[in-house]
């Protein structure tokens, strides 16, 4: 099954590059014209197949990959550049519909990735592109949402209504995520500063796909429940 998996994702490279004129294929290794060295040229494109070790945010984000090979590369996304995720999102899309779909940008770190990439420079084992079509290869069994119970130990000061609230689980494990102004309550009157408090608020946490993955995830809904179990671990005072 895995080398299937290997053929499948080399095969995606392959059609990436395809559709592109004036590309150079590459499977996480070097181009034909020069083994070992990878692409020469500042304007060259290059297709490249890893996982994900490390994701920068914002308008000048980046999406560092390791190959199969070991090589590491770097992508610049851009606003230009066409996304999609297999199984979620179907249809080449925006930077912007990437992201929603993501829940964050920070969700492809440890996700599997194919991308096209232009102006790619640097040698063998580093390089850096900008990336032209991205896709992302959803985590096979992975929730898109997920569930978080416990008694809230920290949240926004003041009359903040973002920022990052904090609940500890049966088993004692603590679980961060932050609020936006998405973030909607359950009863519909709950409201962050008037309802919850730290210490004595027993909530449910409903966050976008896997705590498991990231440390710190967003709060799509949170959940105030009427009474707390005698047996919750209480936080520290």
């Amino acid at each position: 099954m895995k080398g299937l998996r290997i053929i499948l994702i080399f095969t995606l490279v392959a059609l990436l590059v395809a559709g592109s004129l004036g590309t150079v294929f590459a499977k996480g290794g070097p181009p034909a014209d020069k083994p070992g060295n990878g692409p020469q040229g500042k304007g060259e494109r290059q297709g490249f197949a890893g996982n994900v070790t490390d994701v920068v945010g914002g308008a000048n984000g980046n999406v560092t990959l390791v190959t199969e090979d070991g090589w590491t590369v770097t992508v610049t996304l851009n606003d230009d550049a066409r996304y999609k995720i297999t199984k979620i999102m179907n249809k080449w899309g925006s930077y912007a519909e990437f992201e929603e779909a993501l829940g964050n940008i920070t969700a492809l770190e440890g996700m599997k990735v194919v991308v096209l990439a232009g102006n790619v420079t640097g040698t063998a084992p580093s390089f850096s592109g900008i990336a032209i079509k991205f896709m992302a290869l959803s985590r096979p069994a992975t929730p898109q949402h997920a569930h978080r119970t416990g008694v809230v130990t920290a949240k926004p000061a003041g009359n903040a209504t973002t920022g990052n609230i904090t609940i500890i689980d049966v088993h004692g494990a603590y679980h961060t995520f932050t609020i936006t102004n998405n973030t909607y309550y359950r009863p519909m009157s709950t409201t962050l500063q008037g309802n919850i408090t730290v210490g004595q608020s027993f909530i449910t946490v409903v966050t976008t796909g896997d705590p498991k993955v990231e440390l710190i995830r967003p709060a799509k809904a949170i959940v105030l429940h009427a009474s707390m179990p005698e047996v919750w671990p209480k936080p520290n005072p």
